[in-house]
């Protein structure tokens, strides 16, 4: 009997080692691996055009699926109505953003000399002999920033009319790119149900619920986050432009387009584009960005507070502050798109934690009144939690999954059970 606390001490501390090392080996698998995708990286946006449009057509590729369209037809429309939103976005905003951008560059200059007689004005008003070092602090300080900005927009409007050949011919280079990650877009589309299958038969009986439950999370989470944000995101730059086109803003088509770019970085994003507008707005009049900053405002607590609980139902929630961890070590790992992809992979990893951590150790780490895990808690009749349902903060995904659907016919399989006769492939 005294050596049994003892062993469980022992037990306690060697899966607390266990579960450190593990992350440190994540982490610096995560990192060599950044490194690694440096060296091939057509192939990873190869990659990332395929995965990201084909999450993207998957639940469009399952509705149409449900009304007895078949799959591969199913797939082909999805991909195709993915295609027509993008180039008519494309088509609506690329030539006003280009026009808005070369004036903004070439008024650069009158800006900033617009900002420095607003600076004489101001110490001529408060400055006294008290703060003359500050002052002069100040005046450096202002001095170096418009420096540098007048250099940088001078170095890209000469871009802009010099390097436009160049331009096209690079990106006639990421078209062919492009094209062969619709293509992959398409098949995994199509046959990610069968795939999951087969990954399963790979890891195993032992191994093949978890390996699926993987898979479901990172689905959720990074499916569900990217058309979601991608929906709020084309919104709230929707409603940006056509405010600031009322208020005549001279430049709501770029003001929008940066709305809507900036919005896939969480929480850091819309601030930018709010203030970047607002300073802007500053130049044309006082009024001017008084009402910038009411669109903007308005436009952002409408997209977060009507617009996103709906269309980001099918995503992990996630808390700001892991949202900012996940940014900062994205943005370190993999710069703009390591930013953009943080939030998904971060929620895909906090489901993963809830999931090991509630099965493990039979407590339940998600509740309603939660920070870090804060979500909808799920338990069976005798009170116990559900590990899977918590990790992918929804019991009724597993049924509308076509992941777990290939699950089911292998254990049917392998017990030698005969297939049902299919009402839909879910």
């Amino acid at each position: 009997m005294a050596a049994k606390p003892h062993a469980t001490r022992y037990e306690k501390w060697r899966l607390r080692m266990v579960v450190a090392w593990a992350i440190v080996g994540a982490i610096a698998l995560l990192v060599l691996a950044v490194r690694g995708l440096t060296i091939v990286g057509q192939a990873v946006e190869l990659l990332l055009v395929g995965t990201i449009v084909g999450f993207v057509c998957s639940p469009i590729v399952n509705r149409l699926e449900d009304r007895r369209v078949p799959r591969s037809l199913a797939a082909l429309v999805a991909l195709l109505l993915v295609m027509a939103a993008v180039f008519a976005l494309i088509a609506l905003f690329v030539g006003p953003f280009l026009r808005e951008l070369t004036v903004l560059l070439r008024n650069v200059p009158t800006y900033v000399s617009q900002l420095q007689d607003a600076l004489a004005t101001f110490w001529d008003t408060f400055g006294n002999s008290h703060n003359a070092n500050v002052q002069n602090a100040v005046n450096t300080v202002v001095g170096m920033l418009t420096s540098a900005g007048t250099d940088v927009a001078a170095e890209l409007a000469r871009s802009l009319s010099t390097g436009l050949a160049g331009g096209l011919a690079d990106m006639a280079g990421h078209l062919v790119t492009v094209f062969l990650g619709l293509i992959l877009a398409y098949w995994l589309a199509l046959d990610y149900p069968k795939i999951m299958r087969e990954l399963a038969v790979i890891a195993g009986p032992e191994y093949d619920e978890e390996m699926i439950l993987t898979a479901a999370v990172l689905s959720r989470s990074t499916g569900g986050y990217m058309r979601g944000t991608l929906i709020t995101s084309l919104a709230n730059g929707l409603m940006v432009a056509a405010g600031l086109a009322l208020l005549g803003h001279p430049y709501a088509g770029l003001l929008g387009i940066a709305t809507f770019v900036l919005h896939f970085v969480p929480v850091v994003g819309p601030m930018l584009s709010s203030v970047s507008a607002v300073l802007l707005g500053l130049f044309v009049s006082p009024a001017c960005a008084f009402w910038t900053l009411v669109v903007t405002v308005v436009a952002q607590n409408v997209t977060d507070n009507v617009l996103s609980p709906i269309v980001m139902r099918s995503a992990v929630k996630i808390h700001p502050a892991l949202s900012l961890v996940g940014i900062i070590i994205g943005g370190c790992l993999g710069g703009p798109v390591g930013m953009v992809l943080a939030v998904p992979l971060t929620a895909a990893i906090r489901g993963l934690f809830v999931y090991y951590f509630e099965t493990r150790t039979g407590r339940q780490l998600v509740s309603a009144e939660g920070a870090l895990f804060g979500s909808t808690p799920f338990n069976d009749a005798e009170g116990r939690p559900r590990p899977t349902f918590d990790a992918l903060d929804d019991d009724t995904f597993i049924e509308r999954s076509r992941l777990l659907a290939g699950l089911s016919r292998l254990h049917d399989a392998r017990e030698g059970k005969a297939p049902a006769t299919p009402k839909k492939d879910a």
